[in-house]
């Protein structure tokens, strides 16, 4: 916002450009008591308070659209997690318009009927898909690297109706709620994974890097990319890993809401988008994929000795 002087001067500047007064040059005087100079002044004065009032009517305009986000994908994101969900009715509850605020509300929010634990948006020209997900009460799968789980068809349903009783007129939404992708590490023989066998035996390598994995799938951002780059860091950061091939193959296999089963898996090269929002590190008959019978592990200390023989095959 420019000053009082600086106002001024420009205006100032520009009078004496147009001024016809030449008499004496009366009009310029640089004296600030002149009545030329007293006027412009004041004009200076009145034009730095309406800029003054303008930026902050533009601050506090830019506060309250920042604070109304209605019907944004954000704002649809936000709503999933507002969510409530009877158990014992197996059905969402009341949703009251309140004549105080404008808004759709629970006609008694509690926080303990709120089950969604994630929620994400995917949009493009025409319609917006919300991902969802809620916290596994499962032990056995959140203790191998599981956090989330797929919404039934209850659920899944109230929580439609839900969307559809807040969604603005003409937003196309649609609701997702599925398993956990599952991922599939495959180090064959030909691209190994060394470990330093002076410190753990075979079978304490391969814990290290189940718990590995499972560290990174639950410090995954829900919905973001998954990279085949990503997967190699966290096996060549795993303690006593001292080697590993630029060839381990990566599998994603998806689940298919409408078949209601796990597509065949599809090898990841570079990144995707996982349709669930999160991995899996267990496949169907909750057997960890991050096993000997994926993985071949080799002494670093035989290193030379496996390749030799391994040219002899």
């Amino acid at each position: 916002m420019r000053s009082v002087s600086q106002i001024y001067s420009e205006a100032v500047s520009t009078r004496n450009n147009y001024l016809q007064l030449t008499e004496l040059n009366t009009g310029r005087s640089n004296s600030k008591l002149s009545m030329l100079n007293l006027l412009t002044y004041v004009v200076a004065v009145c034009i730095h308070t309406y800029e003054a009032v303008l930026d902050l009517f533009q601050v506090r305009i830019a506060e309250v659209l920042n604070g109304r986000i209605n019907g944004t994908p954000d704002w649809y994101a936000m709503m999933a997690k507002k969510f409530q969900y009877n158990s014992v009715t197996e059905t969402g509850d009341e949703l009251r318009f309140n004549e105080d605020t404008m808004k759709i509300e629970y006609a008694q929010p509690d926080t303990s009927h709120r089950i969604i634990e994630k929620a994400a948006w995917q949009t493009d020209d025409k319609s917006l898909t919300l991902k969802i997900c809620k916290a596994n009460d499962n032990s056995n799968e959140v203790n191998n690297g599981i956090p989330y789980m797929a919404l039934n068809d209850y659920e899944l349903t109230a929580f439609r109706m839900f969307i559809q009783q807040i969604k603005f007129v003409g937003a196309d939404i649609y609701c997702e709620s599925s398993p956990g992708d599952i991922v599939t590490i495959v180090a064959d023989k030909h691209n190994p994974i060394f470990y330093n066998d002076s410190y753990v035996t075979a079978a304490q390598a391969l814990t290290e890097l189940q718990q590995a994995m499972i560290d990174f799938a639950n410090e995954m951002e829900f919905n973001g990319m998954f990279y085949y780059q990503s997967v190699l860091d966290v096996i060549r950061k795993t303690e006593h890993i001292t080697d590993i091939s630029n060839n381990i193959k990566i599998y994603i296999s998806s689940y298919n809401t409408t078949d209601r089963k796990y597509d065949e898996p599809v090898e990841l090269s570079n990144r995707i988008r996982l349709k669930s929002g999160y991995i899996r590190l267990l496949d169907t008959n909750s057997v960890m994929t991050i096993n000997s019978d994926n993985l071949t592990l080799v002494p670093a200390s035989k290193m030379d000795q496996y390749f030799a023989e391994l040219e002899e095959q």
